[in-house]
Order: C-alpha cells, then structure tokens, then sequence
C-alpha cells in the first residue's frame, strides 16, 4: 500500500488499538461503529487504518494534515474558556461518508494524498504552547479514527496544564469511548439530523450511535459537551424534525446542554443546494428555547444568537460577533446580577502552563517548526 511505504520513510508504523486479528491475515476494526474488515494491503473505510502483514496500523499517527490557531468559540464551544485560543489539528480520513463535508479536501483523502508533517506527540504540545493556547483541539477530520494519537498527545497536555477538546461526529463504539474521552476536557459533537434516513443517505452511517455516544458522555464522564446541528435546506431543516430533536436532547441530556444550529454552505457534492437563511436559524432557535433548552445559539451567521444570556434574569452575561468575544460578564460562571450559576468551564481546570515548559517550547518549537508558520 503506497500510504504505509511513504510512512515507513519518515517514522516508524504506530500500531493501531482495538482491532483482532481474523484468518486469512485479515483483521477487525472495532473502533467506531463501521466494524471494518481489511484484507492485507487495504485500509477501513476511513482511509488511514491499514493492514499491513495481519497487522492493523494507524497512518494517521503524528501526521497531522492541518494546523491552525483558532478561538474556541470556533469549535463551537461557548461555555468553555471563551475568549481563548486553541492549537487545531487534523488528519486525512473519515469514517462518515457526509455529502456536505467542508473539510473534504482532507478528510477524503489518503494519507498518501495529503501534505503532512511529522509532529509527534510532544511536539503538539510544544507548538500550542508556543502560541499560546490554551487547549488543543482534535478537528478538522473525524478524531476517533486517529484516537492512539489523540491519546497520547492527551497525556502530554495534561502535564503541561493544556486542555484537550473533540470536535467529533459521534461514531465510536463503546469499546474505544472510555479509552479516548476520559482523557477529553471538552467535546463538541455533530448530530447531523434526527432521521435514520438523512444518516443513512447523506453521511453514508446510522444514526443510533451518535445518539449512544451523546448518552455516554453525559451519563459516564466528566467532559463538558456542547451539541452542533448543521441545518442543510430540505434534507433535515423541517421544524418537526427541529421539534424532535429538540425534546430528545432535553429528556435525555437535560436543558443546560448547548446546542448551536449553525448555516450550511454549498460544498462538495451538495453544491445544487442553497445556504440556510438566518430565518431557518431563528425559527429554530426559537423552536429549541420554547421545548425548554436554556442554551441555543447560531452559527455561521452574524446574530444576536451568538450571545450568552442569563435563563434566570435575561441579562446579558457574552457578547460574540462570530467568533470573537466582545464582553463577557460572567464573575466566577455566575450571573452578576441574580447570582445564578451557569453551567459550563470558566477557568481552566488544569491551571497554567510553567514558565520554563513555556521558554523550552518557545526555543524547541522555533527550531524544529519554523516551515509551518505556526
């Protein structure tokens, strides 16, 4: 396979985690929901988890595709260390097939089809120290297929006071969930409708186990979650279904569950259909808030549905034009003027980086990293 020989020449193959080997050299991948069985040679559906030898490899393994700063209100994550930056990185893959991927050029590559750079596990962490971030964010892609990395970066940024953020589809088994989140500190998770239909035509998946993930998430850890809705013009922006998902979220999830409905855009192969009017945002923010979610925001847009208001008081607790914070008037994560807690990460849990872990990563990344403009 000509991924696993240009790999071979820059580091050594990472083995992958959950997997078993099958006769005839191949083997199962069990990491997310697809359960892939790979011939020798070939890779899983997501493109950079190969058999190589009746082994299975992770080609994703610190070659990362994209890397970027951005505020972590981008995420979208607005009840987590707003006003911050977080060091984002992606791979190549997928293990959705979504017809609407505005990220396409990456994550329906090879890892052979993309640009990548060695950066190993430490070195992440270097680089976001570097421009000062706060947390890292595993983006871009989907990160379960590359979770050995997330893994072990994650064990890393813990030591350097950084945090660790998903932004994820969803579609992991159990098998793997623990492994990868409970080393998560914040995740934001696309559910992409609430219809089997609109999963199985238009992501090429199911939609059950988003919905078990989102379940294990608020049921069995710690992890501060936030819920993004992409509304596609006549493919799943119908206000019943708005309605359904809606109710779902606040019977199963409860109502301080942030869910932003964000603006689609034409891209890949659905470019026949039109952007979302802010009116299909606004109407379904107002859908959302009246079944009882205290927390609903839009994105993609400019709108007052960027801001943060108390559910208590009214008052306005942050103000956003897009992704910047303009003011933000939480004291301790309470309402300055009724004194209601609101739920979410207001400080960072992990306190700050050492002085020296800073200067090391300044002088360490400036050396090694210098090519990426980072």
């Amino acid at each position: 396979m000509q991924g696993l020989k240009i790999l071979q020449k820059t580091a050594e193959l990472h083995e992958a985690r959950w997997w078993e080997a099958e006769p005839g050299n191949k083997v199962h991948c069990y990491l997310c929901p697809r359960h892939c069985h790979i011939g020798e040679g070939q890779a899983g559906f997501c493109y950079i988890r190969a058999n190589e030898g009746g082994k299975l490899y992770s080609l994703g393994y610190a070659h990362p595709a994209a890397m970027q700063i951005d505020p972590i209100e981008k995420k979208p994550l607005n009840h987590f260390l707003p006003g911050t930056r977080v060091f984002s990185m992606g791979t190549a893959g997928c293990n959705m097939g979504c017809f609407f991927c505005q990220n396409w050029d990456i994550s329906k590559s090879r890892a052979d089809q993309v640009g990548s750079s060695y950066v190993p596990p430490e070195d992440v962490v270097l680089l976001a120290i570097r421009n000062h971030c706060d947390s890292i964010a595993f983006t871009y892609n989907e990160p379960t297929i590359w979770g050995e990395y997330v893994i072990d970066i994650c064990h890393a940024a813990k030591e350097a006071g950084l945090n660790t953020v998903m932004v994820s589809n969803g579609y992991i088994t159990y098998d793997a969930f623990h492994d990868i989140y409970d080393h998560i500190d914040a995740a934001n998770i696309d559910l992409k409708a609430f219809t089997e239909k609109f999963y199985g035509k238009i992501t090429l998946t199911h939609l059950q186990p988003v919905l078990d993930a989102l379940l294990w998430l608020k049921n069995e850890t710690n992890v501060w979650f936030e819920i993004t809705n992409l509304m596609i013009p006549t493919l799943n922006d119908a206000a019943e279904e708005t309605r359904e998902l809606c109710d779902w979220i606040l019977q199963n999830l409860g109502p301080a569950v942030p869910l932003h409905f964000t603006a689609f855009h034409p891209d890949f192969k659905l470019q026949d259909k039109p952007r979302t009017p802010p009116e299909t945002l606004h109407a379904a923010r107002r859908i959302a808030l009246q079944a009882g979610l205290r927390y609903v925001y839009e994105g993609n847009i400019y709108s007052d549905g960027a801001h943060t208001s108390c559910p208590h008081c009214n008052t306005l607790l942050v103000k956003r034009s897009w992704h910047d914070v303009q003011l933000n008037r939480l004291q301790d994560g309470h309402c300055p003027k009724c004194g209601a807690r609101i739920p979410g990460r207001w400080a960072n849990p992990h306190g700050k980086t050492p002085q020296k872990l800073y200067q090391h990563a300044q002088a360490t990344a400036r050396s090694k990293y210098s090519h990426l403009n980072l």
